[in-house]
């Protein structure tokens, strides 16, 4: 192995094994020795300007990595792209997205591009340059419904990855006049009445169909203490009413444990005085209207 391939290879070896045109000339290379390592199959073109400097599969952090090297400096993953790629709830799958100065050239194919003339706050994880959590939640607020803003909202403040100041502080600051996704966070952040933030995307989900149906709103996670001193933080408390409401996820009882320990648990809040309904998360994603219904009913005697 010649000068210019190590030289190129500890640059790519940064870059999930990419490496630009202009890095190839920085190590001493050509457009010669490019068309050469591509040719002979040890290179492989992924973009115009971009090659991967090994044979392994792509993997979809490389295919971020692979669009924002083509798109040129200050390009960053955005969007669908950003959400799924910080683990935010709400989504589960995404085009490659990225934000670009609006002056940069050229785009690659087959990415989603957003050009923009102000500057984007950015940060990077794992080599990858990302929008931050609360540019990446403004910038998804006007491509997505306010459900999965808010999913994601609730997932971002449970992982802590931003906080509302910190979201109030860019939505004052770079959420301005022609900002789009602007009205829609600011209407998010405001419905959220609650300090504490909602502990799955099933609970975000069940409720925003409370809140919509005008339902009271209740304590999250309130903490409660078995006469054994088991500590339990149901879902939804209406501590004026006793009554308490669970998200189960798809594998709440995947064990004959797991059930026992459930079931343990709504009896010791029976002893408590409060009384337990639990929901699938099935149901609350399928029959919302039916799950909020019930749930009106059970609030009521």
């Amino acid at each position: 192995m010649g000068r210019v391939d190590r030289e190129v290879n500890d640059v790519a070896a940064h870059q999930v094994f990419l490496v630009t045109r202009d890095q190839v000339f920085g190590a001493g290379g050509s457009d010669d020795v490019i068309e050469n390592r591509v040719a002979g199959g040890s290179w492989v073109k992924r973009h115009a300007g971009v090659y991967q400097t090994d044979s392994r599969p792509s993997s979809w952090e490389a295919d971020l990595i692979a669009a924002v090297l083509a798109a040129g400096e200050k390009a960053l993953v955005s969007h669908r792209a950003a959400l799924l790629f910080w683990g935010m709830d709400g989504i589960s799958s995404a085009p490659i997205e990225i934000t670009v100065p609006f002056g940069n050239l050229p785009i690659p194919e087959g990415v989603v591009v957003h050009r923009t003339r102000r500057p984007v706050e950015s940060a990077t994880v794992r080599t990858v340059p990302i929008t931050t959590p609360e540019r990446t939640l403004l910038d998804c607020a006007a491509l997505l419904p306010p459900l999965i803003v808010a999913k994601a909202l609730e997932s971002a403040l449970r992982k802590r990855l931003t906080t509302v100041d910190r979201i109030n502080e860019l939505l004052a600051t770079k959420g301005g006049r022609g900002v789009r996704g602007t009205k829609k966070l600011r209407r998010v952040v405001a419905e959220r009445v609650l300090d504490t933030a909602t502990d799955s995307g099933s609970e975000t989900e069940l409720l925003f169909h409370m809140r919509k149906a005008l339902l009271p709103e209740p304590e999250l996670q309130h903490e409660f203490f078995s006469k054994k001193g088991e500590r339990m933080l149901p879902d939804f408390y209406w501590p004026d009413r006793g009554k308490a409401v669970e998200v189960d996820g798809l594998d709440a009882h995947d064990s004959a444990d797991r059930l026992d320990h459930d079931l343990r648990r709504q009896n010791a809040l029976l002893d408590l005085g409060i009384e337990l309904r639990r929901f699938s998360a099935r149901d609350v994603r399928r029959k919302p209207a039916e799950v909020v219904e019930e749930i009106r009913r059970f609030l009521a005697f």
